[in-house]
């Protein structure tokens, strides 16, 4: 299985709910990305549920990419060692 936001590989027992941050019936994260979760839960503790969903939206999105940015940096750190 892979954890819903930063694409790792992962054990079921080492998924976590997503939620705020996802809502997908189906969608687990990893432990390291639960953090962000646990941090989200905490800052929009009491915040209205369509400020919450939209800013989780955007925070998402955000990680998704920041992470996605960081496996092609190292992917292409790794072949330029290749090449040396």
């Amino acid at each position: 299985m892979k954890c819903a936001i930063c694409d790792e590989e992962m054990k079921d027992y080492e998924s976590n709910n997503p939620y705020p941050l996802l809502t997908g019936k189906n969608e687990r994260v990893c432990r390291d990305c639960n953090d962000f979760v646990t941090a989200s839960r905490i800052y929009f503790r009491g915040a209205d549920e369509d400020s919450k969903q939209i800013l989780c939206a955007n925070i998402t999105n955000v990680l998704k990419m920041g992470f996605s940015l960081k496996k092609s940096r190292e992917e292409l750190m790794k072949r330029m060692e290749e090449k040396q």
